[in-house]
């Protein structure tokens, strides 16, 4: 009895920019994924909002969303270039 690639652990948080959340939230209602029973935070003050999933099918299903939406930016994205920008600036690469 061991534990399988499919069993889900746990809730995934995706930040996601403010400016980009209506078409992320379009998308996740195009897809079948009713937002409002999900957990929506915003964060306005650094300008994000945080998007929870609760179940493997709708963490894929937002993976998805995100990974075929190059204008939806993730804080993840913002911070590689921020990291790019750095490391280019010290090291002259």
């Amino acid at each position: 009895m061991g534990m399988g690639n499919n069993i889900f652990i746990g809730m995934k948080t995706y930040k996601i920019k403010l400016e980009d959340k209506a078409a992320f939230l379009n998308r996740l209602e195009k897809a079948g994924i009713p937002a409002d029973s999900y957990n929506v935070i915003d964060n306005k003050f650094d300008g994000f909002f945080e998007f929870t999933t609760s179940d493997p099918v709708t963490d894929n299903m937002v993976k998805d969303i995100l990974r075929q939406s190059p204008k939806i930016n993730r804080l993840k994205e913002a911070l590689r270039q921020l990291v790019r920008e750095e490391f280019k600036n010290k090291f002259g690469f």
